[in-house]
This record gives structure tokens, C-alpha cells and sequence, in this order.
């Protein structure tokens, strides 16, 4: 059941896309398949440790590499397991506009609030071919859709489009994964009145929220992986929020050295390649106490042993953990 009517869509995303909502790995098994326990069992820990909104369905998530009916018991599992305590938004990759809505029907009923839709990955080039879809998505989805602009998807929406898919009644976000605040701060001066404009850089959300009109963290993963220094990492967001640069400055600045753990292990090769570098990143989460498992083929599996102990000295010296789990320990 939606919250919302289309009518109040735009409304409501304007006041429930907030705070941090977080895109997390999927847990696989040693032979590849879905570990459906262990991921209801991470889902459950994620809303009880109070986390605001959970993204399913993405890169980091490797549903591009799941079974339609695997998609399909993994986003009923995170709905289960969710018993309604977190926003849920799931990303849909599909470039079939007809799949696409075959999924957010389907996701509405399991209780999803907003689809993020990424940019068509094939066929679809032109400026009126790429408004033609998300037009025919708004004119028959029941959740509000949050474009997905990244150039992993080959082709970028640039602002005279997008100002134009801001008109739809169901396009009521964007996630611009161009890892270039510039570009969003100019976007969301062109189109910010009518689709809540996010930046996924969280290095840059301080000023972004002060000065520039941001409003959440939407589709990053800074919650959830900065473990022990997670207070730390809320404080600074609220007291962004409230417009305390002063406050709030101290709190960003302890948090750079996990900031630069974070850059260093995936997100400079999102910006140089990219590419996704989830092996590190499963590895992150299991030194949290949230095993993932493997990733699957064709991904190297898990990080090579230079990686984890980077990683593991790295989030021990900055007291993301006080120690290692034993599994996790080679």
C-alpha cells in the first residue's frame, strides 16, 4: 500500500527523502547462492540500530547480477524483515520501461516506498527517446521514481532534460551520482522547486546542507560503515542540518581519516573507472560484524589479502572497530 496519492507524491518525498538511507551488499554463499537468512538478519540490524532509509537493487547490491526470481526473493526478503521500520527505495536497472513497472507494482505491494530508476543503459540515446521513458514510467508507476544520473550507465541526463523530466508527477528526486557538486548545486537551482535534488558526496554534505539546499544522504553508505564512529557521523549531519557550521565543523574534521579510508578503497575507482569495487567493501562490512560472503562471478570473489589489511588496520587505527573478528582476522 503507497503512502502517498501521485497528487502528494512530489509532497511526500520532499519530507521523507532525509537524513541517511544507505545502498548495502547483498550476502551471497560460498557456491554463489542468496544467503536469505543472512540477509534478513542484516536488514533487521540495520532498522534496529536506526537507520533511516535502506536502498535495495543497485551496484553495490549486485542484483545486475541476480535471476528475476532471485530479484525477487531478495526484495521480499528485505521487505519482511523490514516489518515497516525503514524507508525503502529500490533501485531497478532495467532499460524496458515494461519491466521496470512489472517491478514497482510488485515492490508497492511489499510495502517499497520509491523506485530509483538509472538511466536506460541501451538503445535509448536521444533527449526525446530518454523523456519518452521516464514520461510512460510516470504515467503508469505507483511509487514516485528517483532518476538515477550516472555515467556507469553509458549515457548522462544532462539539465535541459532533466528540467523538463521535473515537470513529471512522479519524478520527485535524483540521486546525481556525477560525483561533481558543482553539477548539483546548479541542477538543484534549475529544478530543486519540483524533485528533491540529492549529492551522494558525503565529503561534501557540510556545505551542501548549510548553504546549498541539500537535504539527506540518499543512496551512500557512511551509516552503516562508519561502525563505531557512526554517532559522530549523525551529530555532524543534524547539526548540519540545523545550519551550525561551527558545531558541526570539528565533528566532519575527526571524521576525515575514515572519509579517506572510504576514497581510497572504492570511491576513486567509481570516479577513474566506474567500476564498483565490492570485494573491499564486503570486506568492510564483515569486519562490522555483517558477513557478506563472496561476490559473484565474473568479480574476483573477495579482496586480495593487501586489501584486508588496509582496510583492517585502517578501521582499527580510526576506531571504526575495537577489534577484528576472528573470521574476518586473514
Amino acid at each position: 500500500m503507497v503512502d502517498y496519492t501521485r497528487s502528494e507524491a512530489k509532497a511526500w518525498a520532499r519530507a521523507h527523502m532525509i537524513k541517511s538511507t544507505n545502498a548495502v551488499p547483498t550476502p551471497f554463499k560460498a557456491d554463489f547462492s542468496l544467503d536469505l537468512p543472512r540477509l534478513a538478519s542484516h536488514v533487521d540490524r540495520w532498522a534496529s540500530e536506526g537507520l533511516y532509509g535502506l536502498m535495495t537493487g543497485g551496484n553495490t547490491a549486485e542484483a545486475w547480477n541476480m535471476t528475476p526470481a532471485e530479484w525477487w526473493q531478495y526484495s521480499e526478503t528485505v521487505a519482511k524483515a523490514n516489518k515497516g521500520r525503514m524507508m525503502l527505495t529500490s533501485v531497478i536497472l532495467d532499460p524496458s520501461p515494461f519491466t521496470v513497472l512489472e517491478k514497482a507494482h510488485r515492490l508497492a505491494e511489499l510495502g517499497f516506498h520509491l523506485i530509483e530508476v538509472i538511466n536506460p543503459v541501451i538503445q535509448l540515446r536521444s533527449d526525446a527517446d530518454l523523456y519518452g521513458f521516464y514520461k510512460y514510467l510516470s504515467d503508469h508507476s505507483p511509487l514516485g521514481i528517483v532518476l538515477y544520473n550516472t555515467p556507469t550507465a553509458g549515457v548522462v541526463l544532462n539539465h535541459g532534460l532533466l528540467n523538463r523530466l521535473a515537470d513529471l508527477e512522479m519524478v520527485v528526486g535524483i540521486k546525481n551520482g556525477l560525483l561533481n557538486p558543482a553539477d548539483t548545486i546548479a541542477l538543484r537551482k534549475h529544478t530543486g522547486d519540483r524533485m528533491v535534488v540529492t549529492e551522494p558526496m558525503e565529503s561534501f554534505y557540510l556545505w551542501d546542507s548549510i548553504v546549498h539546499g541539500g537535504q539527506c544522504l540518499f543512496g551512500t553508505c557512511e551509516y552503516v560503515m562508519f561502525g563505531k564512529q557512526r554517532d559522530t557521523f549523525v551529530r555532524a549531519m543534524e547539526l548540519a542540518d540545523a545550519g551550525k557550521f561551527d558545531e558541526a565543523l570539528p565533528l566532519y574534521r575527526q571524521l576525515d581519516p575514515v572519509r579517506d579510508l572510504m576514497n581510497d578503497i572504492f570511491v576513486w575507482n567509481i570516479v577513474r573507472k566506474n567500476q564498483y569495487s565490492l570485494a573491499p567493501i564486503k570486506y568492510w562490512f564483515e569486519l562490522l560484524g555483517m558477513p557478506m560472503g563472496p561476490c559473484r562471478p565474473p568479480l574476483d570473489a573477495y579482496a586480495d589479502e593487501a586489501m584486508k589489511k588496509t582496510i583492517r588496520e585502517g578501521l582499527l587505527k580510526h576506531g571504526v572497530i575495537d577489534s577484528v573478528p576472528a573470521a574476518a582476522a586473514a
